[in-house]
């Protein structure tokens, strides 16, 4: 099945790929680990992202998905840095 290179598509799909990997971080007990700070958890979160943007754009040729991923990855970083 030929997926669709669609911009909105790709904003879905950096949205996802960072709210499931924030859920499963946050079942990590990072106070007891000490050395993390507050921003840990998010910043991690944007790893499925970066790799993804990668994928759409390399391997699958997917323009307009990878772009709609690295905007959310962006515009989330920026988000974090500013506001955490």
């Amino acid at each position: 099945m030929k997926i669709k290179d669609n911009f909105w598509l790709g904003l879905l799909a950096g949205a996802a790929s960072f709210g499931l990997f924030y859920l499963l971080l946050s079942l990590v007990n990072w106070e007891k680990l000490g050395a993390f700070s507050v921003r840990a958890p998010f910043l991690l979160a944007f790893i499925p992202g970066i790799i993804l943007f990668r994928m759409m754009l390399v391997k699958w040729d997917l323009d307009k998905m990878g772009r709609g991923v690295l905007a959310v990855t962006i515009v989330g970083m920026l988000l974090v840095f500013f506001l955490v």
